[in-house]
């Protein structure tokens, strides 16, 4: 039965007090809890925020995630997925609604974590992209080094220092991209791709990549297992060092790179070589350069003392005389054949020069003889000119055109 007196003003609560209240009591039973449900309804405002709904076969609760938390999700949530999302409850006042305000969010098991990391696995094995033969190697001493990791982790610290305590003339170039949340994976493929676009030219092309992050949960290292960095990490035609996590952690991408560093820390001590060991190196070579130096000097020295020492040496002007009356014979015999062939060929050229004049036939027109022609044809005999027919006549310096008379009778003689 309802109670028939009135309340007093102080015992009567407003809709605020009323939701605060219940809120604060929520919060107080419920400040960290894990609950695993299906997703429903998963909306992402343009603020970035993500709100969505957990449901099971008998209740439902709604959810919000804040958009800096949403970057330690690995996955794309999906509509039915099974999931599991840490938060606390509360009540959203002005709604008076119940509602989780979530910290992070996984695929329900472990097994579908698993599952989805032995499939790819298997999937980039199956092409290849494990392969020994394609690995490239490092090159031994790189003076620009590229780094894909965030700029803010202490992955970027370790690297740096340890190249400046290893090889200070080596160069790092940073690329800082997040590498944990939904973007990671894309980010750190860009930022390959980026060091890779850059021209050989280019006083900046690095010589070699370092991709990684430091120590965190699987979780937090689920970027290094997604397929999109993996064949980044393929595709790049400069050498890749993977440092991701700590080393018990093994991903995807440490399978895909060249050269795979336990941390960080690792990777630079694996990228370049020691200043001291290099230093030694050096000092090594130098001494065995001067060994062998000193070694030919010595040989050279020896033999210039063996031609010192050498009669010849003693006596080169006697050694000069003979070698210039070896030398005026051979100009001299070689004076008189040449001599000797251009009479021969004044000689030869006198010869010709007769036979080729005795063979003109213009030379016995200069003798004062002449030659009969007909048409353009000598004539050879009598007999070929009959009377009347129209002849030439040629001398040296010219013809006249002529015509046969008759022959004379007898009685005319």
């Amino acid at each position: 039965m309802p109670s028939s007196s009135a309340p007093s003003d102080d015992s009567v609560l407003s809709v605020t007090a009323l939701a605060r209240g219940l809120s604060d009591l929520v919060e107080a039973h419920y400040d960290d809890v894990w609950v695993e449900g299906e997703l429903s309804d998963f909306t992402r405002a343009a603020s970035g925020h993500c709100y969505f709904t957990l449901k099971d076969e008998d209740a439902q609760i709604r959810c919000v995630m804040w958009k800096h938390l949403t970057q330690y999700v690995y996955f794309e949530p999906e509509e039915g997925m099974q999931v599991r999302v840490n938060g606390h409850a509360s009540v959203y006042e002005r709604r008076g609604d119940l509602q989780i305000q979530a910290q992070a969010m996984r695929q329900a098991g472990k097994g579908a974590q698993q599952k989805a990391f032995e499939e790819l696995k298997q999937k980039l094995q199956a092409e290849g992209l494990f392969a020994a033969e394609r690995k490239q190697s490092l090159p031994a001493f790189p003076e620009t080094i590229g780094v894909v990791t965030s700029g803010q982790g202490a992955a970027i610290h370790d690297i740096r220092t340890g190249l400046e305590r290893r090889f200070p003339p080596a160069e790092l170039v940073l690329c800082p991209v997040k590498v944990q949340g939904l973007d990671a994976p894309q980010a750190i493929a860009d930022g390959i791709s980026t060091f890779n676009d850059v021209p050989s030219s280019d006083a900046q092309r690095a010589d070699l990549l370092i991709v990684g992050r430091g120590g965190g949960s699987t979780e937090d290292l689920w970027a290094f297992n997604e397929e999109a960095v993996a064949r980044a990490i393929a595709a790049s035609d400069l050498p890749i060092v993977s440092a991701v996590g700590h080393e018990s952690d093994v991903t995807i991408a440490d399978l895909v790179a060249d050269e795979r560093a336990a941390t960080p820390s690792t990777a630079a001590e694996i990228v370049v070589p020691d200043r001291r060991d290099v230093a030694e190196r050096v000092r090594t070579l130098h001494d065995r350069l001067r060994t062998r130096v000193t070694r030919r000097l010595q040989n050279a020295r020896q033999r210039v003392d063996a031609l010192v020492s050498s009669r010849a040496f003693h006596v080169p002007v006697r050694r000069l005389e003979r070698h210039q009356q070896h030398l005026d014979t051979l100009v001299d015999r070689l004076t008189r054949g040449g001599e000797r062939c251009i009479e021969q060929a004044r000689t030869q050229f006198q010869r010709l020069q007769d036979r080729l004049q005795a063979a003109d036939p213009e030379q016995p027109l200069r003798r004062g003889y002449a030659y009969v022609s007909h048409e353009g044809t000598p004539v050879r005999s009598v007999e070929a000119l009959s009377e009347n027919r129209r002849v030439r006549i040629h001398l040296q310096d010219g013809h006249r055109d002529a015509k046969v008379l008759p022959m004379p009778s007898s009685e005319d003689d």
